[in-house]
């Protein structure tokens, strides 16, 4: 019976550090919190940092110059163009705002008058920037009309003018230059003509009023050859 007794105590004993442990694990597991799972999102193919932007690269961005006529006498306003080409094989962004743009008119290499000198953009402007999508090879044109007002570069008027003469138009696009495009400044065709004109229409005058003397001459002669004759019939 003692062995029996001692063989009982020791599995009630062994029971009750087996339902000790499993009570201390249940509490352990409802505390700790849940482990988040961990995943390794997968980078969405897309373009280099340096074409992030879509904007045409440098190289491949070209501008021109033109004018509506080759001659302008006075009076005459001529209207200046800027061709912008994308020479890139895709489509892609050039910025044709003004705040980008100018046009140059230069003589004998000079600088004469540009259209930075009377901007009134700024950079909060809506007109300072314009990003256009060209497509590949295509090309946009902007045009302005030149005044013909001499100022200096901080748009007051000056006492300059704009002799007849070669001319020469430049357009630029950030960094990118055109080629010179070249036209005259005339004067009108007749000035300083109507001088001999008159001229000669005075020496007509004269001649006429000589004639006039003439005739008023003849008459006097007339006159007296009458008077003579009536002298001769009182005889």
């Amino acid at each position: 019976m003692g062995i029996l007794a001692i063989v009982v105590a020791a599995v009630l004993v062994l029971g009750i550090v087996l339902m000790v442990k499993a009570v201390q694990g249940i509490r352990e597991d409802v505390s700790a919190p849940a482990p988040e799972p961990t995943t390794t999102e997968a980078a969405a193919p897309g373009p280099e940092a340096s074409e992030g932007s879509g904007a045409c690269p440098p190289d491949s961005v070209r501008v021109a110059a033109s004018t509506d006529e080759d001659e302008y006498e006075d009076g005459e306003e001529p209207e200046l163009t800027i061709e912008v080409t994308n020479g890139h094989d895709a489509d892609c962004i050039i910025d044709v705002g003004e705040a980008h743009q100018e046009f140059v008119i230069e003589r004998d290499g000079d600088t004469v008058w540009s259209s930075r000198y009377c901007a009134a953009t700024g950079e909060d402007d809506e007109a300072a920037t314009n990003p256009l999508v060209f497509p590949a090879q295509s090309s946009k044109k902007a045009s302005l009309t030149w005044p013909r007002i001499p100022v200096d570069d901080e748009c007051r008027q000056t006492d300059e003018s704009f002799p007849a003469g070669e001319y020469a138009l430049v357009v630029k696009l950030g960094e990118t230059e055109s080629e010179p495009a070249r036209f005259s400044l005339v004067e009108e065709a007749g000035d300083g003509a109507s001088e001999p004109a008159g001229d000669e229409g005075s020496a007509g005058e004269d001649t006429a009023d000589d004639d006039s003397a003439g005739e008023d001459t003849a008459d006097d002669d007339s006159a007296g050859e009458d008077a003579a004759d009536g002298d001769s019939g009182d005889g």
